[in-house]
Formats: C-alpha cells, sequence, structure tokens
C-alpha cells in the first residue's frame, strides 16, 4: 500500500463508509423491522392470537428471507466492484502522474486500454447490482401483496363464518397488512451493500485488532534503566506466512546508540516498526519510551513545508520550526524560497531535492519531543558530502536520546556504541565499540 498511495487513500474513505453503513443500512433497519414485525403480531393478537403468531412468524421469515438471500448474492459482485473502483482510480492516477513517461515508451495507448477494460469491468458489477437490488425490490413487492391476500382471506374467514372479529377489526388487520412489509424494505440498500461491508470488515478489522494490542503493547514504561526492552520476540509481517524474526531479545540504556546490521531481509526494519509499535509481535513483549521514527522514504505531502513540518508537533511555532531547520541545515535554501515556510510542495514533495527532502525529514524528526530515535538507513541514496553533513547534525542532536540505527553502510554504523549483527531473523552477535570484532563488523560494512 505504502507504494500506491491512490489505492491507500481509497482504503482509507471507501472502507471506512462501509463500515458506516453496516449500522445505517443493516443493524438500524433490521432492528426496526424486527420491532414492526413485533408490533404487527402483538396487535393482530388481540384480535386474533392465531393470526398475529402466523403474521408475526411470515413477516420475518420473508422480510429477513430476502435480505439474507440478497445480501448472499450481491456479495461477489459488490466485492467485484469495490476491487475494480480501487483499481480504476490507481490505473487512473498512474496515468495522469506518468503520462510523458508512458507517451515517450509508447505505452500510452496499452495504458488506456487497461483503464477502459477497469471501467468495463466495474460497469458489469454496476449492472448486477442494479439488478439484484430491482429482483429484491420487486420480491418486497410480491411478499407485501401476498401479507395483504393472506390476511385479507383470514380477517374475511373469520368475520364471516366464526364471528370471531367484528368489521372495524377486520378493517385495522388489513391495515396492518398493508403496510407491514414496509420496514423490510428499508434492508435492501444494507444488502446489496453487504459484500462491500464485508470486505471492508476483512481488510481493517485486523490492522484494528492490531494496532489495538500494539498500542496497549507500546505503551508500556520502560523498566528499571533500559530505554527499549525487547524480550524473546517473534514476529510476522500482515499477509505473510513467513516469521521475520525468531525470539529476538535486545535492550538499550538511555543515551545508547546501537546500530542493527545485517544482510537484507535479516530484520532490521521490522524490529524498528516493532520497536515503534508499528508492528505487533506475535510472541514476545516490548518495552519502552515513546519512539519517532524516520523511515527510509521521505514522506512529505503536497501542502506547505510549514504544515509537513507541524506533523511531528502541531504545536510547534515559527520560531520552533526554524530553529529545527536550522539544526537540520535547511534554512538558507527555505529563506531563498519566495514563500519561505509558507511554500507548497508538490506530491511526494516534489519542489525539493533528494537531500533538501531529507534534511526537511530530519528537521521534522529534531521537533519530535521523543526520546527514543528509530533510524532505518537516515541516508541512503544521498551523495557522500551531504550524507556526511546530515550524520553529523544528527549526533549533534542526537545528545541525551536513544538511537537505533538499521544500516548497512560504515559512515552510519560509526555512529553507534554497539553493533547488533541480525541474520534470518535472529541476532547473532552484539558487539560493544572498542573490541576487534565491533572494528571487524564496521570496516565489513559498505563504504560510500
Amino acid at each position: 500500500l505504502a507504494a500506491r498511495p491512490a489505492r491507500l487513500l481509497f482504503r482509507l474513505t471507501s472502507d471506512i463508509d462501509a463500515l458506516e453503513s453496516l449500522y445505517l443500512r443493516l443493524v438500524v433497519p433490521a432492528l426496526a423491522a424486527l420491532g414492526a414485525a413485533v408490533l404487527a403480531g402483538v396487535v393482530l393478537g388481540f384480535l386474533h392470537v392465531g393470526l398475529g403468531i402466523a403474521l408475526a412468524l411470515w413477516l420475518l421469515a420473508s422480510g429477513w428471507g430476502i435480505a439474507l438471500v440478497t445480501a448472499r448474492r450481491a456479495r461477489r459482485p459488490a466485492v467485484q466492484r469495490g476491487r475494480a473502483m480501487e483499481a480504476l482510480r490507481a490505473r487512473a492516477a498512474d496515468l495522469v502522474a506518468g503520462q510523458t513517461d508512458l507517451v515517450m515508451a509508447g505505452r500510452i495507448d496499452a495504458e488506456r486500454e487497461a483503464l477502459a477494460a477497469v471501467d468495463r469491468r466495474l460497469a458489469r458489477a454496476d449492472l448486477a447490482l442494479h439488478r439484484l437490488e430491482t429482483a429484491s425490490g420487486a420480491a418486497w413487492g410480491m411478499a407485501g401483496t401476498l401479507t395483504l391476500a393472506g390476511v385479507l382471506l383470514a380477517v374475511g374467514a373469520l368475520a364471516g363464518d366464526e364471528g370471531a372479529i367484528g368489521a372495524p377489526a377486520a378493517a385495522l388487520g388489513l391495515l396492518i397488512a398493508l403496510t407491514a412489509m414496509e420496514p423490510f424494505a428499508g434492508l435492501r440498500r444494507g444488502a446489496i451493500d453487504a459484500g462491500r461491508t464485508w470486505l471492508a470488515v476483512r481488510r481493517l478489522a485486523p490492522r484494528m485488532a492490531e494496532n489495538e494490542l500494539t498500542a496497549i503493547d507500546a505503551a508500556k514504561p520502560p523498566i528499571g534503566t533500559s530505554a527499549l526492552r525487547l524480550h524473546e520476540v517473534s514476529a510476522r509481517h500482515f499477509g505473510s506466512p513467513a516469521v521475520a524474526l525468531h525470539g529476538v531479545s535486545l535492550t538499550l540504556r538511555p543515551g545508547e546508540r546501537v546500530a542493527l546490521i545485517g544482510p537484507s531481509g535479516a530484520g532490521k526494519s521490522t524490529l524498528l516498526a516493532i520497536a515503534a509499535g508499528e508492528l505487533r509481535p506475535a510472541t514476545g513483549s516490548v518495552e519502552g519510551a515513546p519512539a519517532c521514527l524516520l523511515t527510509q522514504r521521505t514522506e512529505l505531502f503536497q501542502d506547505s513545508l510549514r504544515d509537513n513540518l507541524r506533523l511531528a508537533d502541531p504545536a510547534a511555532d515559527d520560531a520552533a520550526l526554524w530553529h529545527a531547520l536550522e539544526q537540520a541545515g535547511l534554512a538558507r535554501d527555505v529563506r531563498a524560497l519566495r514563500g519561505g515556510l509558507d511554500t507548497l510542495l508538490g506530491e511526494g514533495g516534489l519542489g525539493l531535492s533528494g537531500g533538501q527532502s531529507r534534511r526537511l525529514a530530519l528537521a521534522r524528526l529534531l521537533l519530535s519531543p521523543s526520546a527514543l530515535w528509530l533510524l532505518d538507513e537516515p541516508t541512503e541514496a544521498l551523495d557522500a558530502p551531504i550524507a556526511h553533513d546530515v550524520l553529523h547534525r544528527l549526533a549533534l542532536n542526537a545528545a541525551g536520546r536513544t538511537v537505533l540505527i538499521a544500516t548497512h553502510l560504515q559512515r552510519e554504523a560509526a555512529l553507534a556504541d554497539r553493533l547488533v549483527l541480525l541474520a534470518q531473523g535472529r541476532i547473532v552477535a552484539d558487539l560493544p565499540r572498542g573490541s576487534a570484532a565491533f572494528d571487524e563488523a564496521l570496516h565489513a560494512l559498505r563504504p560510500d
């Protein structure tokens, strides 16, 4: 999802909207229909007990039965519609953002055809849902007609042959039968949307449970003299059967700087995600101070420089923002811009160079009050002079903070007091500065 912002935005909006419809279009109408059926049965029960019970049972069986059948048959086209809409938005965003590259590569016509194919798939799903909605409306209409006919025959028999009820009571029974099915028709839209709601629940429920439990774990304060403590932590990424970490135990003291090293896929970024509370451990415990995570990718939004900085501290005033920019070495560049802090960035930070974007991310890190910094390859893809300047500024401002950095570069690992070597999701070595093994591991890392 991080690589597909259009898909992420779609899920943030449509899935939450779909969950809202669960209450408004399913739960409330279903309870209203239940109340209406029971009330109709009670009122007719005063006229004739058998007629009241029969009407209530018929209303519940037919009304809910039609809703259930509609929901089951609408599930597949509703899921198909949701996925087609998601694909349509993603492809449309890709076409707009990359049209120049597509034209140069001669792929613009193919991309347009792919977009049209997704649109046709969406149209087919919409047509199937519309047909189901029409059919369900007709079914409830037919059920209402049968209800009226049945009550008419019943009250006619009771009034004529048995003389159990009079003409006014018979008229009341017919009036109740005439409107008894109407509350169930309110379930039609909810039944049609049930498949979309089910898809949203399936996608969001595991994340919500994971985030809730992770937040509880991350809120545990550090014990004793530890700024961060992981004990026998194992973890896997959402949707993946592979275990990313196996029984990892790691303790960081306040003010300590530790570098995680190891080959790609060893579990460095996963360990940072667990320490940041963004990934729930499958087993084990995590205790630590509130953390600020600086990821490999600089996340900037199409907004002003001021608002991008205030993501770290919404209450920060301009003086605090300029101080952070000074510390990050970006103040001069921002002052040279016509808009200063009000300068609007393009999508993904368009308008800033790679080095400037990284310095802006550093300034945002400096604004954070967190005492624990988690850095994931902070100078990757930067030129050596810019990278060394960024690291120098990080080191100056990290005084009194605990730093955990994932890296495969010498220049980043040189900041550390300890090197922790990971391989296949396990800690295989913990090397303190000053030891021969520390120097050997440091020099084995990739140089500038």
